[in-house]
């Protein structure tokens, strides 16, 4: 490629399997937790006893998804974010000059994707927040090695647990009328739980004022303070994971078996010892705001990298190859099939659609978790085979590049 080559989106013929693989097990893992919060409010998410006992399979399910998939799936998701900024800075170092450009028109139109996402469809929207950290990550991307950039991304990591951790700790010598959004989180009163559930059982507007409220308030924690250092440290560690090979799965069997087995003791011994306070306290407020905020956070890093040497080891492997090529379809498409998840979910569970809110139990939900991501392995490769990117992922790239990109397969 010459240096007055333009830069062009990468087509299939270029792509890595094991980002796209990763990256549609992240999507399913995402929604796992994310009907939580779709289908009820959000104490539900993090607090199994936040409406009252549970039944025993309701708790045996939150347990599950606990372990396996909270916080894990978004983290893998972070990290392969970071890994195509770090994919689209490499391919713009044979062009010259580099397009960084088109790097911040790409996160301003996720910008805007994203605040239509939290303001008309759902609250719960991840995309502002990756756009307004993606803009400042991209200058590791370019300027630093990949040894600085993992050890940048461990150390915001582990500034935001320990912050976590004494803010958990100490809370309780904060008076409650300062706790009160955070005791409405973990432990809500009757009467939250009451307005709340109003609100997404009555009319659109309600709930449209009430999403407008929650992301203008919780906007600066979520972009500034969460933004750069969860995510932000998330994404360092997937851009240096990247540039030494480790997620396009470049390394050797033995190197992902010992990162599997190791990152999986890490982080499922955290969450033994998380789990055990969780049962020992009765999931009182202190421990769990210190299990979500702090210890399932730093074990969740872990168990990601784990899952990378895991799926790794899939792509290295001859094993369920056509089950591989749907998730990776999912994967090519995560922008489409993320908000098509909020569209389907806010349809099932929202007044103006089926209004199932606060009617199922954990594990019907996960039932529909599972029909979703079915119909997901289904489309996704029926809609590839015909058109060269997903619906969302054309339109991003057009409106990036400034013309209409080519859509349709000859």
């Amino acid at each position: 490629m010459t240096a007055s080559t333009p830069l062009t989106p990468t087509e299939s013929t270029a792509r890595y399997h094991s980002l796209d693989l990763i990256r549609g097990i992240a999507v399913a893992g995402i929604l796992i937790m994310n009907i939580y919060a779709f289908a009820n409010i959000y104490a539900y998410y993090v607090n199994p006893k936040a409406l009252g006992e549970p039944s025993t399979i309701d708790l045996i399910t939150w347990f599950f998804t606990h372990i396996f998939a909270d916080q894990k799936f978004y983290t893998l998701f972070s990290i392969l974010f970071g890994a195509g900024i770090m994919l689209m800075a490499e391919r713009a170092t044979v062009n010259n000059p580099p397009p960084t450009g088109l790097h911040y028109k790409r996160m301003f139109w996720l910008l805007c994707f994203g605040v239509l996402h939290a303001t008309f469809i759902w609250y719960g929207d991840i995309l502002v927040t990756y756009a307004i950290t993606g803009l400042w990550v991209y200058w590791f991307a370019r300027n630093t090695k990949a040894s600085t950039k993992i050890t940048v991304g461990a150390i915001l990591i582990s500034i935001m647990v320990a912050l976590m951790t004494m803010f958990a700790v100490f809370g309780g010598d904060v008076p409650e009328e300062d706790m009160k959004d955070m005791i409405d989180m973990f432990a809500p009163s009757q009467d939250f739980i009451a307005q709340e559930t109003a609100v997404y059982t009555s009319t659109y507007s309600a709930q449209l004022e009430h999403r407008i409220d929650f992301f203008t308030t919780n906007l600066p924690m979520m972009a500034l303070f969460f933004g750069l250092f969860r995510i932000g440290g998330s994404m360092l560690l997937g851009m240096g994971l990247y540039q030494l090979g480790i997620l396009t799965a470049e390394r050797s069997r033995s190197f992902y078996i010992k990162m599997m087995i190791l990152c999986f003791i890490v982080g499922f011994g955290i969450l033994a010892y998380d789990s055990f306070l969780l049962l020992e306290s009765n999931f009182s407020m202190s421990t769990t705001m210190l299990s979500f905020m702090s210890l399932n956070s730093f074990a969740a890093v872990f168990v990601a990298l784990g899952y990378i040497g895991l799926f790794c080891l899939w792509v290295k492997s001859d094993k369920f190859q056509s089950f591989r090529k749907r998730l990776e379809a999912v994967g090519r498409m995560a922008f489409s099939n993320y908000i098509s998840q909020s569209i389907i979910c806010t349809i099932l569970f929202y007044s103006h659609g089926f209004g199932l809110f606060a009617q199922l139990d954990r594990y019907q939900l996960m039932l529909i978790v599972v029909a979703i991501f079915i119909a997901q392995l289904i489309w996704s490769p029926w809609w590839l085979s015909r058109f060269r990117y997903g619906p969302l992922e054309w339109l991003w790239r057009s409106l990036s590049y400034g013309k209409l990109q080519p859509f349709k397969r000859s």
